[in-house]
């Protein structure tokens, strides 16, 4: 197998901000590394410039750096799409803590997963080895598993949270929004301009949709719902 000084990586950079791809094309150049851009879902398309490894060379991608912060279900979604675009071997370099978030790119393909933290040098080396065909970068594989798994249990009780919410009406969703938010139920009153006995009355609706038995269990549901959450603890619903 040739080594990393005997090759040129043609390498496709992915991220929600294009400020973001051009910080690491610059990196990765000044390291040697041949870039281009990936578009990211639903996003505007990044201008072409002459040195771009986009322009003419797009199939010649020999490995992919996605770089994402997995902070909500939206970026996850679109990070998957991005992963399975292209059947090179994928890097993702992530802010987001090692758990059930790294887990969520493993089942959408990634190869191997990179915290931001990760020295510049490591990322060229882990890049170069995915291009040279090497997949053993990521010796720890129980691990990676481990992370798959604890990401489907997730998927599992967000699937289950989405179809209780389903349930719930306009006025009581406001309300579980409101509470979200930080309001208390005499503020939540004053904006609906609906007595305090009304709102708790929705509030109780809302935990029993919901399958759960406090106040603060909901919020805590529609946050899940609307960001994964590494650091929560899983949350029984009933």
């Amino acid at each position: 197998m040739a080594s990393a000084q005997d090759v040129q990586v043609h390498t496709a950079i992915a991220a929600e901000q294009s400020l973001i791809v051009d910080a690491v094309r610059t990196a990765l150049h000044s390291r040697g590394l041949s870039t281009g851009r990936i578009p990211w879902p639903g996003g505007l398309p990044a201008p072409r410039t002459s040195g771009d490894a986009e322009s003419g060379q797009e199939s010649r991608y020999e490995v992919g750096l996605l770089v994402c912060d997995l902070k909500d279900w939206r970026q996850i979604r679109a990070s998957g799409l991005v992963l399975r675009r292209r059947s090179i071997p994928w890097a993702v370099l992530t802010s987001a803590v090692a758990g059930p978030l790294w887990g969520a790119v493993y089942e959408h393909g990634a190869t191997i997963v990179l915290s931001a933290r990760t020295p510049l040098d490591q990322v060229v080396t882990t890049l170069t080895t995915l291009a040279l065909g090497d997949a053993r970068v990521d010796p720890n594989q129980e691990q990676r598993h481990q992370f798959r798994r604890q990401w489907r249990d997730v998927c599992v009780r967000h699937n289950e949270l989405s179809h209780r919410a389903r349930l719930l009406t306009p006025r009581e969703r406001e309300v579980l929004v409101l509470l979200y938010e930080g309001a208390t139920i005499a503020e939540i009153a004053g904006l609906l301009r609906v007595s305090l006995s009304t709102v708790r009355s929705q509030v109780k609706a809302v935990r029993q949709k919901l399958g759960v038995t406090s106040q603060l269990a909901a919020v805590a549901a529609y946050g899940s719902l609307v960001r994964p959450d590494p650091t929560r603890p899983a949350m029984r619903v009933s």
